[in-house]
């Protein structure tokens, strides 16, 4: 090969999909491509022509315009041009104009046919289906390094497990425990079958602390039908289990036989910082000091999750149960400072938080549902008390004060329930912008601590009425259309400047126009048809499950917020690793071509789906 040719080898060694392609047909392609020189103002392709090369772009850029005039996207160095019409036989049907001088690689039609027959990678780059070349990228952008967890299985790490009679006595177990050295027994029935478990833990609260006999049976301070695993699931998703309900050990069963046992120290001794350890000592943590100072270490928790490329819905589980394990122990140590709540109340958390979804420290949005007992006279300082413990603690610990005081120390947040059933009837029967606005938080609410009848009780309520009201459904889908994805390309993305940070470059905001439109598209489905999850994902499976869309909208749907959730996430742990502190706008330059093309797919995705939505609930007069 001569020198031209080994540079255009080189060149495309790196432009995705031919990343992976054998040495031996990069060489080919090289020798068979033609080199084109495009000056500013030519066009490359136009309407109605016959075309039989697709073009990679080498330098410089080119629009794509389409029949009508209107401009279809902006394309530069490592992107295709051209190819959608080879695949169609040839007839072109947008227009390619070169912006500024441009030198194009052109593949031969037929090379580039053969390619996509025998190459599958590169077969699905190209789909026509913007979901199929979705989750391409998103298998391709989580492979690499630091798979570990999600490659290994739940067999791979689990020890054998100490099997107790459920009659042995707490003495007898605990001589087992102690001979044998293990942390955890499983307690079985007569036929062997599962039916507890037991920590050392339970000893020192249920055994030595309240005084119980040692000769009691070991049944009566197990922990009875534990959630288990199976020897096939992924090690992964034994993390993520643990630390959404802060277990430290699972038993793992087949075929109704205990067969082994999972810890948090076998599973995560290797991974360094994460989130089961953190929630462990947060809720050992005694003072506001401690509780501060443990929460310094999500940032590096948000850094091991990425860089172990789990799915967005995991990440924002363990890095929520921070944030809400933070919340529930200032609220205990509230209750230990100012005694016992003198009526029934729920303390509720919206937003990020209340959906699971958080990606590092925020603003705090909080509140309290009092019993209808409630008297401000005689409990008003208690409540008055808590709410600011547990706001000012927070913020200790970098879940800021709310710009919009929407916290419980704000009297309108912290109301009996009759209260909160009478503003939530106001913004679903009389909806008005400033409703709209509380919609987008407190239709998102879970209970942290105290009597979650209160919020179960009033969410029954406020879904009969979402379910019937059309016309608080159609102002929430105009609310919801205020947030458009930046649809665009390469330096055609629409970009944004931070404006929390004003020495900040402009970027595109992954949230605002990225997850926001599907989360509040989620929100106004789940709402209108009366579903109860509060999880975005857990939300688009409840839709799909009611037939409220189809399963393969909604799976185009998920995999475009994870694609657009990953590269956020992604973006926010390089700054962590950089020492800068982490935000939302992501530079185009950032992404690598895979990344540009397919987030565009994903934008494109959502789009449509949010034209659907304005149709369906007629959201066009409220735009």
């Amino acid at each position: 090969m001569d020198v031209e040719q080994l540079a255009i080898r080189d060149f495309l060694a790196k432009c995705p999909p031919l990343t992976e392609l054998p040495v031996e047909e990069l060489e080919m392609l090289a020798r068979e491509v033609e080199v084109r020189r495009i000056p500013q103002g030519k066009d490359v392709l136009t309407i109605g022509a016959q075309n039989t090369f697709s073009f990679l772009i080498r330098a410089g850029a080119v629009d794509v315009l389409l029949e009508n005039g209107d401009w279809y996207g902006r394309f530069g160095e490592g992107d295709w041009a051209g190819y959608r019409s080879v695949m169609r036989g040839g007839k072109v049907s947008m227009t390619v104009r070169a912006i500024e001088d441009t030198v194009l690689y052109a593949v031969p039609g037929a090379l580039f046919l053969s390619l996509l027959g025998r190459f599958e990678r590169v077969r699905q780059y190209f789909a026509e289906r913007k979901p199929e070349r979705l989750r391409s990228a998103i298998q391709e952008i989580r492979s690499g390094a630091g798979l570990a967890l999600v490659a290994m299985h739940v067999r791979d790490l689990m020890k054998l497990p100490m099997l107790v009679g459920k009659e042995e006595s707490i003495r007898q177990v605990a001589r087992q425990m102690s001979t044998f050295d293990a942390q955890t027994a499983m307690v079985t029935d007569a036929d062997g079958s599962l039916c507890g478990i037991v920590t050392d833990v339970d000893f020192r609260k249920r055994v030595v602390a309240e005084g119980l006999s040692v000769d009691a049976p070991i049944a009566d301070i197990m922990t009875p039908d534990p959630l288990t695993l199976s020897p096939r699931d992924q090690a992964s998703e034994a993390l993520s289990l643990m630390t959404r309900r802060n277990i430290r050990h699972l038993p793992v069963v087949e075929s109704s036989d205990v067969v082994g046992v999972v810890s948090a120290t076998d599973l995560l001794r290797s991974q360094g910082d994460n989130a089961v350890y953190l929630v462990g000592d947060i809720f050992a943590a005694r003072d506001v000091e401690r509780l501060a100072e443990l929460s310094q270490g999500l940032p590096k928790i948000l850094v091991n999750l990425v860089r172990q490329s789990l799915p967005a819905n995991d990440i924002g589980h363990a890095i929520s149960s921070i944030g809400q394990a933070i919340a529930r122990r200032l609220l205990v140590m509230a209750e230990e400072k100012f005694g016992q709540p003198p009526v029934a109340y729920a303390f509720i958390v919206a937003g990020s938080m209340a959906r699971r979804e958080q990606t590092a420290h925020s603003d705090q949005d909080n509140g309290m549902i009092l019993s209808d007992d409630y008297n401000e006279a005689e409990h008003g300082e208690y409540f008055r008390n808590v709410a600011k413990f547990v706001s000012d603690g927070l913020n200790a610990c970098g879940y800021v004060y709310c710009p919009g005081d929407v916290m419980a120390t704000n009297n309108q947040w912290r109301q009996p329930w009759s209260v909160w059933h009478g503003y939530f009837t106001n913004w679903i029967e009389s909806p008005q912008p400033k409703a709209l606005m509380y919609a987008s938080i407190f239709f998102d609410l879970r209970c942290l601590h105290g009597d979650k009848s209160l919020l179960d009780r009033l969410q029954a309520e406020i879904l009969v009425k979402t379910k019937a009201q059309t016309l608080f459904q159609a102002f929430m889908a105009g609310n919801a259309l205020s947030h458009k994805p930046p649809i665009g390309f390469f330096r055609g993305f629409v970009l944004d400047k931070d404006s929390k940070d004003t020495d900040s470059e402009k970027g595109m905001d992954m949230k605002k126009r990225g997850v926001v439109p599907v989360i509040d598209m989620a929100r106004l489905y789940a709402l209108a048809g009366g579903l109860t999850p509060i999880n975005t994902w857990e939300r688009l499976d409840a839709i799909g499950e009611a037939g409220v869309m189809t399963a393969g909208t909604v799976g185009d749907l998920r995999d475009a917020f994870e694609l657009i959730s990953m590269i956020r996430l992604q973006h926010q742990a390089k700054q962590i690793e950089n020492g800068q502190k982490p935000n939302n706008h992501v530079p185009p330059e950032e992404l690598s071509a895979l990344e540009r093309r397919h987030l565009k797919d994903a934008f494109e995705v959502v789009s449509t789906m949010q034209e659907s939505m304005a149709s369906r609930y007629q959201a066009d007069r409220f735009r």
